[in-house]
Order: structure tokens, then C-alpha cells, then sequence
């Protein structure tokens, strides 16, 4: 079942991420800013194209998911009422907090920094949809130490994200490093919630073969730049500064 997956959904992350990397890198030049808007929009639209082609259409009868996302539906039915609602209640939580600083700031409210706003919330929202998949266990510690985890892993991949860009920038264009880049962090979100639907909603154990291309490699990668300050960072641990 891991190989057969891993085939079949790995090519689709992937070719999301190519798409996404392709349009951030005609936009964009290195150095970038830390989440440039182009990333941000496309992101947002690729995440609701791996719901549709990943979740819901091989969830849809007769799909490769049928049986595990009609589980995760009644398990959720027991807990919700409706879950759409809370989705949608998730929604404009995450978008009235984006709201807040952007009119308390001296900045203009224009139509792209709303609907910068409208796809930030999107993306939270489709992350934490996998982890509501832990809440008919009624065990807190799970909850959040998912929220917590797939908290460090976007962290550590949006403040690798520039780093990385400028380091390929050292060896490929402008155009290839942005591009890489946003390949690299696109297939690292969109393969971890991924990830964490298989486990959490469908309850379906991944083991490392599964996780190591998935979510090991895409995270190396954007790290790379960080890993001889936290080689330092270490030896001074051991040896003191």
C-alpha cells in the first residue's frame, strides 16, 4: 500500500509543485522577500487542487480512498455536527486575524493585500483540517503535539525558503534558483499535509520509505543553508563558545 500511494500521489504533489515553482519564478527575482505574494497566491490555489484531486475525488465512490474517507466522515459526524461549518468558522477566524494588523498598520488596504489575506487563510486552513482529524480521539496531547509539529515543519521551510534562493542563486539564474526553491517548498507543504491526512484522518501509519522522499528530503534541502550554523550551534553546546 506504501509503494502503490507513494506512486500515485507523489507525481501529483510534485507536478502541483512544478506548476506553482514555474509561475514564482517568471514573477519573481532573487533576492525575494521572505513570502512573496505570488507564492502566496499560488499556493493557496494549489492547495485547494490537491483537496479536489487528492482528497475528494479519490475519496468519491469507487476512488482509492472510498472506505478511509467514508470512516473519517462518520468518526467526524460524531463529533461535528457539521463540519463544513467549523471549516468555515476555522476560515474567517485565521482571515479577521489577518485583518487586524493590516488596519491597524499606516498601510493601504488594497486588493492585493486582501486577497493576500483571503489566501493565507485558505492555506492555514486547509493545513489544519488533517489535524481536526485527531479530535474524536479526545486526547489533547496528540492534537497539539500535531499542530506543534507540522507548526516547526512550515517554520523551518518558510525561513529556509530565501536562504535557499540565494544560495542556488550562487550556481543557477535568478529565474532557476526562485524556481527551485519554490518547488522545493510547495512539494514540502503539500506533501506533509499529505502526510498527515494519510495519518490523522485516514489513520494510515506511514513508515520511512513513505516519509523519507515525502517530507525528509524536501526538508534537507530547504535546510541545507542553516546546517553549518547548526553544526556551530552544536560544537559549541559540547565545547562551549
Amino acid at each position: 500500500m506504501y509503494g502503490n500511494d507513494l506512486v500515485k500521489t507523489m507525481p501529483i504533489n510534485l507536478m502541483i509543485s512544478i506548476v506553482i515553482g514555474l509561475l514564482v519564478g517568471f514573477i519573481e527575482e532573487v533576492p525575494i522577500n521572505l513570502i512573496p505574494d505570488a507564492l502566496i497566491f499560488t499556493l493557496a490555489v494549489g492547495m485547494i487542487v490537491q483537496e479536489i484531486w487528492l482528497v475528494q475525488w479519490q475519496g468519491r465512490m469507487g476512488g482509492t480512498y472510498e472506505k478511509e474517507l467514508r470512516d473519517y466522515t462518520n468518526r467526524m459526524l460524531q463529533f461535528f455536527d457539521n463540519k463544513i461549518f467549523w471549516i468555515i468558522g476555522i476560515f474567517i477566524i485565521f482571515f479577521t486575524l489577518g485583518l487586524i494588523p493590516l488596519l491597524i498598520s499606516n498601510e493601504d488596504a488594497t486588493i492585493i493585500s486582501i486577497l493576500r489575506i483571503l489566501c493565507v487563510s485558505v492555506i492555514l486552513t486547509l493545513g489544519i483540517d488533517p489535524i481536526l482529524g485527531t479530535l474524536p480521539k479526545k486526547d489533547g496531547t496528540t492534537t497539539v503535539g500535531a499542530l506543534v509539529i507540522y507548526g516547526v515543519v512550515i517554520h523551518s521551510g518558510l525561513s529556509g525558503y530565501p536562504a535557499l534562493a540565494v544560495e542556488l542563486n550562487n550556481y543557477l539564474s535568478s529565474f532557476s534558483a526562485v524556481t527551485c526553491s519554490s518547488i522545493v517548498l510547495t512539494y514540502l507543504l503539500l506533501s506533509t499535509r499529505w502526510a498527515y491526512i494519510r495519518n490523522l484522518c485516514y489513520l494510515m501509519a506511514d513508515g520511512w520509505e513513505s516519509f523519507t522522499p515525502r517530507i525528509g528530503i524536501p526538508l534537507l534541502i530547504i535546510l541545507a543553508p542553516e546546517i553549518p550554523s547548526f553544526l556551530e550551534i552544536v560544537s559549541r553546546i559540547y565545547i562551549g563558545p
